[in-house]
C-alpha cells in the first residue's frame, strides 16, 4: 500500500514538472532566421531593414517598412544597371547621358507586386522583410512597356497623318509626345509590330520624324540686304516665309534678333496661314550703320508641351533648321548745314557755332554734305547776340539761336533753339564772342544728341 502511494506521488510530481516545462517553451520567442542572416534566393529580389526604436520611438515600424522597400529597389537597380544596354538611338550622347541615369531614378517609385514576408521587433529594434518575384516583376515591367509603346505608336500614326496633311507643327508635336510617352524605355531596344504586321524600331521612327520635321524647315526673305533709311524713320517692316519641302507652313514659331547699335533686341513671331511672318525693325541707335537680322525656328516654343524637367528637352534643343541671316544697312542721315552768325546784328566772317554743330553731327553718325545733294536735309542755323547790360567795367551779352531742319521739299522736320546763352567780358565785342564760345560748348552735350535721336524715332 505504501509503495502504491509513493508511485502516485512520483507520477504527480513528474506531471507538474512536465507542465511547467511546456509552459516555459511557450514563452520563448523565436527570432526569424532572416534577422541575423540575409536569405539568398535567385528567384527573388530581397529588401530587409532594421530600425532603432530609440532613434524613431513613435514610427519605427513605418520607417523600417520604407527602408526595406528602398533596399528592395536598390537590389533591382543594381541588376537593371548591370544588364541594360543602350540602343543606338543617340544624339550627341543624349540617350547615354539622360536615360542611363533615368533608369536608376525611377525604379523605387514604380515598385509593385512585392510581398511582406515578415516583421520582428524586440525592445530596441524593428526588422522588416520584403521580397519580390523576379518573374513577376519582369512581367509587370513588360506590361508597362507594352502599354507605353502602344500609346507612343498611336501618336506616331497621328504624326504621320498630320505630316501628309501639311500640318507640320502639329506633326512635330505628336512625334515629340510619342517619344515622351515611351521616354522610360529609350535606353532599350524598342521593336514594335505596326498595323501592317511589320516590325520596326518605334523610337527611331519617332525620332526620325521629329528630326526631319524640324531640320527641313526653310526660312527665307525677299531681301538679300535690308536697307533702312531716314525716309521711313529708320523703321522697316519685312516678311519672312517658312516652307517645308516646298510647301509654305503656318503656325510655325520663330525667334529673331538683331543689334540696334548698342544692345541686341530679341523677339518672337509666328507664321500665318500663308507661311509668312512679319518682323518690324526699329529703335536703332543713332550712328548705327550695319547690323544683321537672324531668324530661326523657336525650338522653345516646340518643347512647351513637355514637362519642365522632361529629359526630352535636351534632345529637341540640339535640333534646329538653318537660320536665316540677312545684313541690315542703315543709311546715315545726310544734312547740309547753312546759316549765318551775327554779332549784335552784324554778320561775322569767322563762324564759331556752325562749325561746332557740324563736328558734333558727324560724331553722332550724320553725313555732312554740300549743296550737290538734292535730297539731303537742310539744317539752317540763325544766331545773333544782344547786349544784356553794362556795369563795373563788364559787358553782358546774350546769344539766341534757332536750328530749323527741313526736308528736300522745304517742309519743317524739326526745330530747336538756344536761348539766352550768356557771355561776360570787359569789352562789348568780346562779351558777344564769349557767348558764342559757350553756345558752341553747349551743343557738344545733350543738345545735338537729342536732336539726332529725334531723327531715329
Amino acid at each position: 500500500m505504501l509503495n502504491i502511494s509513493r508511485f502516485y506521488l512520483f507520477s504527480f510530481v513528474s506531471c507538474l514538472l512536465l507542465l511547467n516545462s511546456c509552459s516555459s517553451n511557450k514563452n520563448v520567442v523565436v527570432i526569424p532566421s532572416w534577422v541575423n542572416e540575409r536569405p539568398i534566393n535567385q528567384a527573388y529580389y530581397i529588401g530587409i531593414a532594421t530600425v532603432s526604436k530609440h532613434e524613431y520611438p513613435y514610427n519605427a515600424m513605418d520607417i523600417a517598412r520604407e527602408n526595406a522597400l528602398n533596399s528592395l529597389a536598390r537590389e533591382i537597380r543594381v541588376q537593371v544597371n548591370s544588364e541594360s544596354i543602350l540602343s543606338t538611338l543617340q544624339v550627341n550622347h543624349w540617350v547615354e547621358e539622360s536615360f542611363a541615369s533615368n533608369i536608376t531614378s525611377t525604379v523605387a517609385e514604380d515598385l509593385e507586386g512585392y510581398t511582406l514576408m515578415g516583421s520582428y521587433e524586440d525592445e530596441s529594434e524593428v526588422h522588416v522583410y520584403y521580397r519580390l518575384s523576379k518573374a513577376e516583376y519582369a512581367r509587370i515591367l513588360a506590361e508597362r512597356k507594352r502599354v507605353a509603346l502602344g500609346i507612343a505608336y498611336g501618336h506616331y500614326l497621328d504624326a504621320e497623318r498630320l505630316l501628309k496633311e501639311g500640318s507640320i507643327p502639329l506633326a512635330i508635336e505628336r512625334y515629340l509626345i510619342g517619344l515622351d510617352a515611351m521616354s522610360k524605355y529609350l535606353a532599350e531596344e524598342n521593336p514594335y509590330v505596326g498595323e501592317d504586321g511589320l516590325e520596326f524600331k518605334l523610337d527611331r521612327a519617332l525620332l526620325k520624324g521629329l528630326t526631319e520635321g524640324i531640320t527641313k524647315f526653310e526660312i527665307e526673305c525677299m531681301y538679300e540686304t535690308i536697307e533702312v533709311t531716314l525716309s521711313n524713320n529708320y523703321t522697316k517692316s519685312i516678311k519672312v516665309s517658312v516652307s517645308h519641302e516646298g510647301m509654305y507652313v503656318g503656325g510655325v514659331p520663330l525667334s529673331y534678333n538683331y543689334s540696334r547699335g548698342r544692345v541686341p533686341i530679341r523677339g518672337q513671331a509666328t507664321t500665318s496661314g500663308d507661311g509668312l511672318a512679319t518682323i518690324v525693325l526699329n529703335n536703332f541707335y543713332p550712328g548705327t550703320k550695319h547690323s544683321i537680322l537672324e531668324v530661326e525656328l523657336d525650338v522653345q516654343g516646340l518643347v512647351s508641351i513637355l514637362q519642365p524637367l522632361s529629359p526630352l528637352k535636351p534632345l529637341v534643343e540640339n535640333l534646329n533648321s538653318a537660320p536665316l541671316l540677312v545684313p541690315i544697312e542703315l543709311e546715315p542721315p545726310k544734312i547740309r548745314v547753312v546759316g549765318s552768325e551775327k554779332l549784335f546784328g552784324k554778320k561775322v566772317k569767322n563762324k564759331t557755332l556752325i562749325p561746332a554743330i557740324k563736328s558734333e553731327l558727324i560724331e553722332h553718325g550724320v553725313d555732312i554734305v554740300d549743296n550737290t545733294f538734292d535730297d539731303a536735309l537742310v539744317l539752317r542755323v540763325q544766331a545773333d547776340t544782344r547786349i544784356g547790360g553794362e556795369g563795373r567795367g563788364f559787358y553782358t551779352a546774350f546769344l539766341n539761336a534757332t536750328l530749323s531742319l527741313k526736308d528736300s521739299e522745304g517742309s519743317l522736320v524739326m526745330q530747336k533753339t538756344l536761348d539766352n546763352v550768356k557771355g561776360v567780358q570787359t569789352e562789348r565785342k568780346r562779351a558777344g564772342e564769349e557767348a558764342y564760345r559757350k553756345a558752341s560748348k553747349k551743343v557738344l552735350g545733350r543738345f545735338i544728341e537729342t536732336f539726332v535721336d529725334a531723327l531715329y524715332q
